[in-house]
């Protein structure tokens, strides 16, 4: 059974001149453990496609599927604690709170999903390690460079052992050394706990690393091979 499906959906938004379609009837399904990469232009959609499969955002038709229960149209509380089982999400801003240091960042996570906290304060500490900031877990954001933070927003989507990562243009706000280092962290840790992990990006040579290749276009899905 596939993690993540969409069937049919497309999004459009009212404009004066009449409905704009972005999303034109997007088909998309990411089985358990697999890689996949979505690159399109700038504009053609890909964070709203991908707010949309994470239960963000709503669709102006079709549906999505997690674990093979559809949750279109179902309320936020429901969404809320069905998205902190299944998904964990890393956003191309990071989204760290800036009051919290880097673990209590990454715990944010498992007290969302109702984790016990010994447990996945435990988990947390092996995951800022794993990502490299196991000497820094007590550093506030604002001590952190852009590469850091990346880290721990990835230590944060995984700690409560997630089946699928949606990644936004995780490297948009990082130089290209740091890009590539968090890139290769994210690809490795995703293959090494066997998550899926679905990639929107606009930087080719990072979209090539997935296994599956995917570009949008004209608010369709097409396949690369």
């Amino acid at each position: 059974m596939s993690v993540l499906k969409a069937v049919n959906v497309k999004k459009s938004f009212p404009t004066p001149a009449g409905p704009l379609e972005v999303l034109r009837g997007v088909n998309l399904e990411i089985m358990p453990g697999e890689c996949a990469s979505i690159r399109g232009e700038s504009g053609s959609g890909k964070t709203t496609l991908l707010q949309i499969l994470g239960g963000l955002d709503s669709a102006t038709s079709g549906d999505i599927f997690w674990n093979g229960e559809r949750i279109t149209k179902r309320g936020n509380a429901f969404l809320a604690r069905a998205r902190a089982k299944l998904l964990g999400y890393v956003f191309q801003a990071y989204h760290l709170v800036p009051e919290l240091n880097a673990i209590e960042n990454v715990l944010l996570a498992a007290k969302i999903a109702g984790a016990p906290m010994k447990a996945a304060r435990k988990i947390s500490a092996e995951l800022l390690e794993r990502v490299g900031l196991g000497d820094r877990e007590m550093h506030l954001p604002t001590k952190l460079s852009g590469g850091e933070c990346q880290r721990v927003a990835i230590a944060r989507a995984l700690v409560n052992r997630p089946p699928l990562i949606l990644a936004d243009e995780p490297t948009g706000n990082l130089d290209e050394r740091s890009g590539n280092a968090v890139m290769t962290l994210l690809l490795e840790i995703c293959r090494e706990q066997k998550t899926a992990l679905l990639l929107v990006t606009h930087n080719k040579e990072f979209a090539e690393l997935a296994d599956r290749k995917i570009f949008l276009k004209n608010g369709i899905l097409e396949e690369i091979s």
